[in-house]
């Protein structure tokens, strides 16, 4: 009865405490459970052999109405046929087997009550140990999930302490950044070529002047000579 006490206090305990003892929770379970089976095969054990006993008593019982019975006709025959010394014997031998017979009907009121305590107690050890299976069954559930949770709240923390987010928003920025000096450098190109093409064009457009010039010169010449 005291392991199922123990089975019984650890149905009541904390599932977050065995969870955070070094022992496994689900192995101590099992180890109770199976302790607790054994109880109740010996104690199956204990109530077959009383009512071995009981049936035993019974059989001596029966045995003893047919001494009893044997008896009586023994001791009439030996009356009927003059034979008083073995009708004397047949009669003690029935008297013995009269006072037997109630001893062993005393025990065998006593058995049938042991039996019947017995097979009660039984009843109660094998419901207790059916709800301790099942108690056992959700406990382990609990202790599972528990730790399945407790793992994820750890690797949320760990995730938090990395921030990871923190760090793909600082390579954002750098992105941004890296985009931006992109265009810039685009823009002083563009604006850098746009000025020499001026300054070409300027440079184009005085050797057209000059040439224009010249030959101005040489019709002016040649007015002159008319």
């Amino acid at each position: 009865m005291g392991l199922f006490t123990r089975v019984k206090d650890l149905m009541q305990a904390n599932i977050m405490d065995l969870v955070n003892k070094a022992e496994d929770p689900e192995k101590m379970l099992n180890l109770y459970i199976e302790q607790a089976s054994d109880e109740v095969r010996n104690f199956q054990i204990q109530v077959n052999r009383a009512i071995a006993d009981k049936i035993q008593l019974e059989e001596r019982i029966e045995t003893l109405n047919k001494e009893i019975a044997e008896r009586t006709e023994q001791a009439t025959l030996a009356v009927q046929q003059g034979k008083d010394d073995l009708a004397r014997t047949a009669l003690t031998m029935k008297k013995q087997a009269e006072t037997s017979i109630l001893d062993f009907q005393t025990q065998l009121a006593d058995q049938t009550k042991a039996v019947e305590d017995l097979q009660e107690n039984l009843r109660i050890l094998t419901e207790k140990l059916e709800k301790a299976k099942s108690e056992r069954n959700n406990l382990v559930m609990r202790q599972r999930r528990a730790q399945t949770m407790k793992k994820a709240n750890e690797t949320i923390s760990g995730m938090s302490k990395l921030d990871p987010m923190g760090n793909i928003e600082r390579m954002g920025d750098r992105v941004e950044r890296m985009e931006a000096e992109a265009k810039a450098s685009k823009t002083m190109l563009s604006n850098g070529n746009s000025l020499e093409d001026q300054f070409a064009e300027l440079k184009k457009n005085q050797g057209n002047t000059e040439v224009e010039d010249e030959l101005a010169k040489l019709k002016a010449q040649f007015k002159k000579e008319e």
